[in-house]
């Protein structure tokens, strides 16, 4: 699984001047294993091809050369790891700079969209997205006896433990008066048990929340094992658990995801939806958000952006500061901060997105219904942090 602590270390590497960064996202069903590496080429090829054209179309005959030379070294390099590589997930994710000996390359079991991008900085927009769409989140999954533990990300899960709890019930023979009590005294000891069962899988729970800052929690199993398991759980558990569904211990951890990720999905759609609608409340009333490109632009030169919302069909061009990096909407020739020329910038959004995360924002896609409310909005927008 890709660690938080991957993913601060690719946006925080700094920039190497006249050293660009290849960032690869590519996409291919695992219904196609065998042959998903040469699809895998595949869309390598084109998502390359963008590039090569514009590295083609350089004036500056010396410097084409040089860039060729540079960009066919990251390609080489990325071609003999896909080459190699024992496919197992529907996308791929690759940073290569060959010149500083940079490669870094990860699975991800979720699709993304096959793209590239050659620049000084890796293009981590794709990631971000996903780790906002696919939060880490605990599921136990319990019964009287027996736990297991489960950690869920990136559409991947991995069973952290396994703890069997064997009820050690005697079965008393006795016959007469004797056999109701003995019966009864077994039920206690097997309640007791139980019981203590269930207060160790609450710890277990409270250890793995804090090791992997798990935000969410799902209890699975058979209802009165989840319940019991609830009011056991330490108040601030009892806050993050999402949901609770009925599932035998036995359950393969391919089910266990899927019926997980259904409800993870329903979760947040509707986080996202009451985000962008307390957004455009406070926004309304002026109360610390913006709304529209060109407010967020200024809270973002500004340094204000606390969560940046964006929708997923939001598109912007503008421009760029050559001096100072800020950024403007439309068509513009001089910054407004500093009088130096400005550069296009096609992906106004991206550029945007990235700038926030810099600034410890954060960065957030909305989808459905979100998304839709949001781009009616103008397809952006921020709370602040004054």
């Amino acid at each position: 699984m890709i660690t938080k602590n991957e993913i601060e270390a690719l946006m925080t590497r700094a920039p190497k001047p006249g050293s660009p960064v290849l960032s690869l996202f590519l996409h291919a069903e695992p219904a196609e294993a065998t042959n998903i590496n040469h699809a895998f080429l595949v869309q390598l090829k084109n998502a390359l091809r963008p590039i090569e054209n514009s590295i083609a179309a350089l004036q500056d005959k010396s410097r084409q050369k040089e860039l060729q030379r540079e960009f066919a070294a990251d390609v080489e390099r990325v071609q003999r790891f896909i080459t190699d590589y024992e496919a197992h997930a529907r996308s791929l994710a690759i940073f290569c700079d060959a010149s500083e000996d940079l490669f870094w390359a990860r699975p991800i079991n979720v699709p993304l969209r096959s793209q590239a991008r050659w620049e000084e900085t890796p293009y981590m927009r794709p990631l971000l997205e996903i780790i906002d769409e696919y939060e880490r989140y605990g599921v136990v999954l319990t019964d009287s006896e027996r736990a297991r533990l489960f950690t869920v990300f990136l559409g991947e899960i991995e069973e952290e433990r396994e703890a069997f709890n064997d009820l050690e019930v005697r079965h008393i023979k006795t016959t007469g008066t004797d056999h109701s009590r003995s019966q009864m005294n077994i039920q206690r000891k097997a309640d007791e048990h139980a019981k203590h069962h269930l207060k160790t899988v609450a710890e277990m729970m409270d250890e793995l929340a804090r090791r992997y800052e798990l935000g969410r929690l799902i209890l699975a199993g058979p209802v009165e094992a989840t319940s019991e398991l609830a009011d056991l759980l330490p108040k601030h558990l009892q806050e993050r658990v999402v949901a609770s569904i009925a599932m035998p211990i036995e359950a393969s951890a391919s089910d266990v995801l899927a019926e997980t990720l259904r409800i993870e999905e329903k979760i947040e759609r509707e986080r996202e939806l009451r985000a962008v609608e307390e957004l455009i409340t406070a926004a309304r009333k002026g109360a610390q958000a913006v709304l529209g490109i060109e407010p967020t632009l200024l809270a973002l030169q500004e340094g204000r952006i606390l969560r940046l919302l964006y929708a997923d069909r939001a598109r912007f061009e503008g421009a760029r500061c050559s001096n100072c990096g800020a950024l403007f909407v439309g068509e513009r020739k001089t910054c407004d901060y500093c009088g130096s020329p400005l550069q296009p910038a096609d992906d106004l959004l991206e550029e945007a997105a990235t700038r926030a995360a810099d600034q410890q924002a954060q960065v957030e896609l909305v989808r459905g219904a979100a998304g839709e409310r949001l781009q009616a909005e103008g397809g952006i927008g921020a709370f602040l942090r004054y």
